[in-house]
């Protein structure tokens, strides 16, 4: 993975290359994504997840690799497949997100 430029921009402001994402599993099955700022240590979660969510992943590394040898044709066509799919993750994750943020209250 490339690393990411970040700036902790809810705590010390510190500037700095992400290069890893720390997972942690939590109740339900639910996993979270996120990366710490290395001089205040403050959270920074990227994105949750649960099983059904990890399967359109799945799904949509699958797409990319076809996509990488179809034709023009059939690209066109994978590309509409992939803009369906990726609003399906946006949408799931959303969903866990929430379900996530109203167990913590």
């Amino acid at each position: 993975m490339e690393p990411i430029y970040a700036k902790c921009n809810k705590s010390c402001g510190h500037r700095f290359n992400v290069q890893h994402f720390k997972l942690d599993k939590l109740d339900n099955k639910v996993e979270k994504t996120y990366f710490n700022c290395p001089n205040c240590g403050r959270e920074y979660v990227c994105f949750y997840t649960d099983e059904s969510t990890r399967k359109l992943q799945a799904k949509m590394r699958e797409l990319h690799r076809k996509m990488k040898w179809a034709d023009a044709h059939k690209l066109d066509q994978l590309k509409q497949d992939e803009a369906q799919l990726k609003d399906n993750i946006a949408h799931a994750m959303a969903r866990v997100k929430q379900g996530v943020e109203q167990h913590e209250q």
